[in-house]
């Protein structure tokens, strides 16, 4: 199971509750919401992040601006493969619980609080995992579910819910077989994914999300036909988002479009270089899949130049061991590797007419 397929269920879980509104999403918080999202999966981190800034200085009791603060730096640390912020990112997770749990405590009954005090759960759930304290990501996730089924309870139309509570039944499931310590689980795969897809046709806010996430969902279950076209359908609205560049990569490569597949992994390249934020582990992530893809193509010259520019990364011990875990080719195999395409190239050029 890939490292992104297992994070996306806090990535960019924008699932606000969809219809009405209330003390918590006023008509111009909504608008601010929004215009935040968007730019967020337009990759305009700075942008995104000034709108929700703006909403704690106008809303400071008001745990909506720190929630998807929290959101849009979650977002922009896995998009950068830096986590540089997790400091902040904490930060504004623990005021959103503390202002939404603040809510409650006055006897405010509005559902949102619920929702928000479940959402900064859920990130907490996320900042646990990451530091591998898996008890107490599990803990705090049920705690997450709970604030999200209870506002569920109450309103079954807030599709928007949908999205979260989904995404948890279908990993939950996923997962449990690695955790032998848990109680029986049942197998919520299905309904999970159905919950989904609703979130996709009639969600306000999460529709995007959804979609990235089913897609990682596809490649689990092996039905990458379907991931691929979820997937070009965002991209026909956000063409340069990475969002969904690196599952449209992913699926064109398992379904073998091979040109396709690297067009994809180049323009991530493309895009991160031209944005200054390239990282030595996504580079070496893209390399490592258009080497392997240029030589399924036989295009060998370019095999051997992607080898020899992933020897030229320098990785930190913590992506050598991220990579060892997650990917056949590494630096040290691709050694060998350059000298099998190199030998290979030659030899094909002898045989390619004048």
């Amino acid at each position: 199971m890939s490292v992104r397929a297992r994070l996306i269920l806090f990535s960019l879980v924008i699932i606000v509750p969809s219809v009405c509104f209330s003390q918590l999403i006023s008509t111009r918080s909504d608008s601010l919401i929004r215009e935040g999202i968007r730019l967020s999966i337009e990759q305009s981190y700075p942008k995104a992040i000034s709108i929700f800034t703006r909403m704690q200085e106008e809303m400071p009791a008001n745990p909506a601006g720190y929630f998807f603060h929290a959101a849009v730096l979650q977002t922009q640390m896995m998009d950068f493969e830096t986590y540089d912020k997790e400091t902040e990112f904490l930060d504004l997770v623990k005021k959103t619980i503390k202002l939404s749990k603040s809510y409650l405590k006055d006897s405010q009954k509005d559902p949102w609080v619920y929702f928000f005090l479940g959402g900064g759960y859920g990130y907490l759930a996320f900042y646990q995992g990451k530091q591998n304290k898996l008890m107490e990501a599990f803990k705090t996730s049920r705690n997450s579910i709970k604030a999200l089924e209870k506002t569920l309870k109450n309103d079954s139309a807030l599709y928007d819910l949908y999205f979260g509570l989904g995404t948890y039944k279908y990993y939950r499931s996923k997962l449990s077989r690695y955790f032998t310590w848990l109680p029986f689980v049942r197998d919520e795969r299905k309904q999970g994914i159905e919950m989904i897809k609703t979130a996709i046709q009639k969600s306000r806010y999460s529709r995007y999300s959804a979609m990235s996430g089913l897609c990682w969902i596809c490649i689990e279950e092996e039905n990458y036909e379907e991931g691929f076209e979820i997937v070009k359908k965002a991209l026909e609205e956000f063409p340069q988002s990475r969002f969904f560049l690196w599952c449209a990569a992913k699926t064109a490569k398992k379904l073998e479009l091979w040109d396709e597949a690297a067009g994809y992994y180049e323009k991530i390249l493309l895009s991160l270089k031209t944005e200054n934020v390239l990282s030595p582990y996504n580079e070496i992530i893209c390399r490592v899949n258009l080497c392997e893809i240029y030589a399924k193509l036989e295009k060998f010259q370019e095999t051997e130049e992607q080898c020899q520019k992933i020897l030229s990364i320098h990785l930190n011990k913590a992506d050598q061991k991220r990579l060892s875990k997650n990917f056949k080719t590494t630096p040290k195999s691709c050694r060998d590797f350059s000298r099998e395409t190199a030998l290979r190239h030659r030899v094909y050029i002898k045989e390619v007419p004048n």
